[in-house]
């Protein structure tokens, strides 16, 4: 992940410190419900910007690698020009209202410091420094990095070269609710709407709806099994992928490519016919998407619980690859858990040996047991490593990625989607897996305009 550092001193340092130090002190009570993102508006360049009801505004979401989550947001309920800043981590050990000092550094030469009230969002815990002026969300936007320490533990540095567009939609997203644009009310009756008719989620101690880890620079032998289609530009194509049932409503998952530039979608169970499907909720960052049919699905996935997926377990996956080419009723391959990070240690992310194609984005990945651990995304490039002499001293093999299961559920839960979540069974021989998969999978086509 990287970072600027400057050798030259900041002129704006005292005047920022001291805004910060005058009104960022310790607020309690903090509900969960004040870090929660209640509707997406958009994303903006690996930050999540969304509404926020008990803050009466909007707030901007990204987590990075470590898990250490940042969010910066506006509170309508302190006044026009009120804001706050958050950081929080599932390894952190904060006492809820607890008081923090809390020192940020902008390119390692501007400095302030603030008081900040600890909080608990499920299994996350950090400090949120309330009451912060819209002077200081500038600063924010206009720098490169940020180095964090509360109290006397350093948490390091974070790259902010995204944070400026970011900035952007959250001060848009704040206008249009402040005019009417974005109804609250109307957010609070589909929130109920959909609670009362989809019934709650899976009781999870680990939901919550923040952003998952994003990878600062992906490196570029991590590439999307893509999706096949027409590529000549101005002309109708079609995408196809994966994807598979996590209710007995008709919600579907798969990953954004695949319906990426797509009004609506199709989607085809085994050798039945196509059925038209909506698409629910796009999240590019991570590369979800959820879809609804209308139709009630004959069988429908199950994520796995404790205890989690381990080094060199054994995974199964079922898809549609190459359409058109290979069985339309369906493709296994079988792999192990070649590694419980992605790649440059994405931890959003487990690395499989199970090979897969185009057409596998977003199918899922099971363990022996038939239970969901993880979305197939993402395969290796073949492509040669070493010196000019011997280029073709290493190549990649069987290297591919898939999204954890936990992730899908952070972006179910932030759209109110239900899924069940139960501890591994009795593992079974691969054929009575695949049966279990093949079951609740589906292939996904949709139109593209390119």
């Amino acid at each position: 992940m990287g970072v600027l550092s400057m050798s030259v001193l900041s002129h704006r340092a005292p005047l920022v410190a001291s805004v910060l130090l005058a009104l960022s002190g310790p607020a309690h009570a903090l509900s969960p419900d004040y870090f929660l993102i209640d509707e997406i508006y958009a994303d903006a360049e690996k930050w999540t910007v969304g509404v926020n009801l008990a803050r009466k505004s909007c707030v901007m979401d990204m987590e990075f690698v470590g898990n250490t989550e940042l969010q910066i947001g506006k509170d309508a309920n302190g006044g026009s020009d009120q804001y706050y800043m958050m950081f929080a981590n599932p390894g952190w050990t904060y006492e809820e209202d607890g008081d923090y000092a809390v020192t940020v550094k902008y390119d390692r030469v501007s400095t302030w410091n603030g008081d900040g009230v600890g909080m608990r969002l499920h299994t996350y815990r950090g400090v949120s420094l309330e009451g912060i002026k819209k002077g200081v969300i500038d600063e924010f936007a206009s720098m490169s990095s940020l180095f964090l320490r509360i109290g006397k533990t350093n948490h390091g540095t974070f790259n902010l070269s995204t944070t400026g567009k970011g900035v952007a939609k959250l001060e848009e997203c704040a206008r249009a609710v402040a005019n009417g644009s974005i109804s609250l009310a109307s957010i609070a009756e589909r929130i109920a709407a959909n609670s009362s008719s989809a019934g709650p989620a899976t009781p999870n101690d680990g939901n919550r709806f923040s952003k998952p880890p994003a990878k600062q620079d992906s490196p570029p032998e991590a590439n999307r099994p893509e999706d096949n289609g027409n590529e000549d530009e101005g002309r109708v194509g079609y995408s196809t992928g994966t994807g598979f049932f996590i209710n007995g409503d008709g919600y579907l998952l798969t990953n954004a490519h695949v319906v990426e530039g797509c009004g609506d979608a199709m989607v085809r169970r085994a050798l039945s016919g196509l059925v038209p499907a909506r698409i629910v909720a796009r999240e590019k960052t991570n590369d979800l998407a959820i879809l609804k049919i209308d139709e009630k699905p004959d069988a429908f996935g199950t994520f796995r619980g404790a205890p989690q997926i381990r080094l060199g377990d054994s995974i199964v996956v079922f898809g549609y690859p190459l359409s058109g080419l290979l069985s339309s009723t369906g493709n296994l391959s079988t792999g192990l858990v070649s590694s419980l990070t992605g790649a440059g240690d994405d931890v959003s992310k487990l690395q499989i040996s199970a090979p897969v194609q185009s057409g596998n984005s977003g199918g899922a990945v099971v363990d022996q047991s038939g239970r969901i651990v993880a979305i197939v995304v993402s395969k290796a490039n073949i492509r040669a490593r070493g010196t000019e002499e011997k280029p073709d001293i290493e190549v990649f093999q069987n290297v591919n990625f898939a999204i954890k299961a936990g992730m899908a559920q952070f972006f179910l839960d932030a759209n109110q989607v239900r899924y069940s979540v139960e501890p591994p069974g009795e593992e079974m021989k691969t054929p009575d897996v695949a049966e279990i998969a093949r079951k609740f999978t589906a292939q996904v086509i949709c139109e593209v305009r390119r």
